[in-house]
């Protein structure tokens, strides 16, 4: 059986699976009969053999097809396969409207990169896209890709935001040893990319804030591969990326150059704009609420609604005239009220430290009351 029906085969019994009573196309040697549909009487029972059957039956047919999308998506142009065929688009659409059915039997990554490919040139095809012209090959198969991205972070946004993550690591890695292994990232992928994968993760922010707060570091690994490190040396993070506003667990001081994200686990992580480090602090053993630098930069305050405590912390060099490596500790702490469980009912609005001056900063929680701490 020639590749394509075979490819054509699959998809069609995956879609089979989820829509019982569907007739099989003409011409392909297989029929299936529509699932009996009982009015009255007492409910049939199911034998336990078919029951413990049904998920390597699934298996049997969504694995096959899922490997078949993949193959549509990522396969190169060819004179039987061109890259912007509608078989092609109809692949990818298919992963995006699917992507919860498929997930298992893809690989995530490989389709995230296959779809960024798609439609990283999506800024060139503007006018074909937005001003109702009639729509090229290439300028379909870039909205297709874009609105199948779109679904995919949607329904899954644990799953993207790790995953681009991990890809996010893995290209700095390379980066950094781009001369010694001979390699040019100017066009790979994530580098072509960015624009759209800030565009996927400041819709996510936008529609969900929540889930995004569990992985803030994630997120902001993703965002600052993305902007011109240039603009940040002049403007805040959160005029460079709006969208970040929304959560008080960020803080950027412009003076030093330096991010401070608090995570769920407790942890606040630090990024070094000017030396690309990122070291992680033991901060709090509870999720942390809201974080703040002060207006000169010398301190980060740090508060935690899990913990009832509220942290001080300042850099300092280990050698001899400032010459050795820094590191940040905590030099004071305080204990906070508990929260009230009414208060707790949304976590994005719990709290968040202003500094008055350069010694003094302010808790202020969600019914308006403030309460002042210094160093």
């Amino acid at each position: 059986m020639p590749l394509q029906q075979n490819i054509r085969l699959a998809i069609w019994q995956s879609w089979h699976t989820l829509y019982k009573g569907v007739e099989v196309p003409p011409g392909h040697g297989v029929k299936f009969r529509p699932r009996p549909f009982q009015l009255l009487g007492p409910p049939m029972p199911i034998p336990a053999q078919s029951i413990l059957m049904r998920p390597l039956r699934m298996y049997r047919t969504l694995y096959p097809a899922g490997l078949a999308l993949t193959h549509l998506l990522l396969a190169p142009p060819s004179p039987r396969l061109p890259a912007h065929t509608a078989l092609r688009r109809a692949a990818v659409d298919l992963i995006g409207r699917g992507f919860t059915v498929w997930e298992p039997y893809l690989d995530v990554s490989k389709v995230l990169i296959g779809l960024l490919e798609l439609c990283c040139d999506s800024d060139r095809l503007v006018p074909s896209m937005t001003y109702g012209l009639p729509l090229t090959p290439a300028a379909d198969s870039s909205r297709t890709a874009r609105h199948a991205l779109t679904l995919i972070a949607t329904a899954r946004p644990a799953a993207f935001i790790t995953t681009m993550a991990k890809e996010v690591a893995r290209y700095n890695t390379l980066q950094q040893n781009a001369q010694t292994l001979n390699v040019n990232l100017s066009n790979s992928v994530l580098h072509r990319a960015k624009p759209e994968i800030l565009h996927a993760v400041e819709h996510l922010i936008d529609k969900m804030p929540y889930e995004m707060s569990d992985f803030l570091v994630e997120v902001m690994d993703i965002v600052l591969h993305c902007l011109d490190p240039g603009h940040l040396k002049t403007r805040s993070l959160q005029d460079v990326f709006p969208a970040i506003r929304r959560f008080n667990q960020v803080s950027h001081c412009s003076h030093t150059r330096r991010i401070a994200v608090g995570a769920k686990s407790g942890q606040i992580a630090l990024y070094e704009l000017r030396s690309s480090k990122c070291p992680m602090i033991s901060g709090h053993s509870a999720p942390i609420t809201a974080c703040a630098f002060s207006p000169d930069g010398k301190y980060l305050a740090s508060y935690s609604c899990g913990e009832n405590r509220l942290c001080f912390w300042q850099q300092t060099s280990t050698g001899m005239f400032g010459l050795g490596n820094s590191q940040t500790r905590c030099i004071k702490s305080y204990s906070t009220s508990p929260l009230a469980d009414i208060t707790r009912l949304n976590p994005m609005r719990l709290a968040k430290l202003s500094w008055t001056n350069n010694r003094t900063v302010s808790l202020k929680l969600a019914d308006n009351s403030e309460t002042p701490f210094n160093v």
